[in-house]
């Protein structure tokens, strides 16, 4: 009993002692650290916004933006020079021969068909290609695109989640307030790819030429709009983690009225189809004319339009410069007319032409006139570098490195992606 009472009075007090011993603090719970924004993209269009512009006029939103960022000192366009085309092959990443919108409004001889313009922007058999929402799409990334050329078609049954028809007369505050909307939904519907098209600077550079106070007052029209969508981002602590991305789709000149050409009597037109001679203004100045047909039509037009006057060139399908790539192949055209930049050319026998405008585009897309603008600020972007021209065909896989997607192919260059990103997009 005694042995029994001295074993249990030495395991208590080993169990006094035991409780009586220092234990090491026990770390407290880790604070709850937010999850950082995923990166997200906002691509601005602004029209007909040519290189220089910024350069000769106050834009103090796109200047800042530039400043920690990346403004190359000009984007080439694709040829054509013109909106469609060029929008188009900076969603797609692609040439127009690969993506098939070789015009604004393109004839397609194998459909025996052309494009218009009430029609067109919601049939998928003109667009081809994958344009950069489509991708995201397909990779889970919710997209939301306002007024981009190609975004009011599926492509194998996939859409933005977000779009809208084009309307021309959306007031710009409108569009700028639906955009900055899409960044108050809900984390999970907030999109990841963004995209929002203005017209202005291109209607007034058309309308009374690109040099002229009116197209001043429109670049700084949509430079305050820009503010407004960086400064909306900002207020929603979305800035640092959204890549801004604004680009134009080509430059203007100003055009001559007494430089116009005359063409008609070249042109068969019940032989021939020539795509920029149709509709209401038929015949008005053009800077090129795309012509389909064959035989003595064809002939015919050719020699008389290969020597008709110095500021006029005219190449056969396959025969054409290197650089244009729109030789698709349905819809590239039998004989390519190309009017020097500032002149252009007329058909006073076909009913409908109208004066010359004072603006235009869509002249070699090498044209120091017809350079684009570029610019890009954010993660993948060095701080305040001048980059040096490059196609804009290229931007497509800068989107898809900001935002971490497997890119479709493209007709960009991998090693000018990474020359414009600082190497934080490498060369593959």
């Amino acid at each position: 009993m005694r042995h029994a009472i001295t074993i249990w009075a030495l395991a208590a007090s080993v169990l006094f002692l035991t409780g009586c011993q220092h234990r090491a603090p026990v770390d407290p719970a880790p604070a709850t650290v937010a999850e950082a924004p995923p990166p997200r993209v906002l691509l601005i269009g602004l029209d007909g916004l040519q290189a220089d512009m910024l350069q000769r006029w106050d834009a103090p939103n796109l200047k800042a933006l530039a400043a920690r960022g990346v403004r190359a000192e000009a984007m080439i366009p694709v040829m054509p020079s013109v909106t469609f085309v060029n929008f188009y092959s900076i969603a797609t990443g692609l040439y127009p021969d690969g993506h098939g919108m070789v015009a604004n409004n393109p004839y397609d001889p194998s459909l025996k068909a052309q494009f218009d313009n009430a029609t067109g922007p919601k049939e998928e058999r003109w667009w081809q290609g994958e344009p950069i929402w489509i991708t995201a799409e397909k990779q889970g990334l919710p997209t939301a695109i306002m007024f981009w050329l190609g975004s009011e078609v599926p492509h194998d049954g996939i859409r933005p989640t977000r779009w809208s028809p084009y309307e021309h007369e959306k007031p710009y505050q409108d569009r700028v307030n639906e955009v900055l909307g899409w960044y108050d939904l809900p984390q999970a519907e907030r999109p990841r790819f963004a995209a929002v098209y203005f017209d202005r600077v291109d209607t007034a550079g058309h309308y009374f030429g690109p040099d002229a106070p009116e197209t001043e007052a429109a670049v700084k029209e949509v430079d305050g709009f820009v503010g407004q969508l960086v400064a909306g981002l900002e207020a929603r602590g979305l800035a640092d983690s959204t890549t801004i991305i604004v680009v134009s789709d080509h430059g203007m000149v100003k055009l001559e009225p007494t430089q116009l050409i005359e063409v008609g009597a070249h042109l068969d037109l019940k032989s021939l189809v020539v795509p920029q001679f149709t509709g209401p203004y038929g015949g008005s100045a053009q800077p090129f004319l795309q012509i389909y047909g064959e035989g003595p039509a064809l002939e015919a037009a050719y020699e008389g339009l290969k020597n008709i006057d110095p500021h006029v060139r005219v190449w056969r399908r396959g025969e054409m410069p290197a650089h244009y790539h729109f030789d698709h192949p349905a819809r590239g055209p039998d004989l390519f007319v190309l009017a020097d930049p500032g002149w252009a050319l007329q058909a006073a026998n076909v009913g409908g032409a109208r004066p010359p405008i004072p603006g235009m585009h869509g002249y070699d897309n090498l044209a120091p006139s017809m350079q684009a603008t570029f610019i890009g600020a954010g993660n993948i972007f060095p701080e305040g570098q001048v980059a040096a021209p490059f196609e804009n065909v290229n931007v497509y896989s800068m989107i898809a490195c900001a935002l971490g997607l497997e890119p479709a192919k493209t007709n960009g260059d991998p090693a000018v992606v990474a020359a414009v990103t600082g190497g934080r997009c490498p060369a593959q």
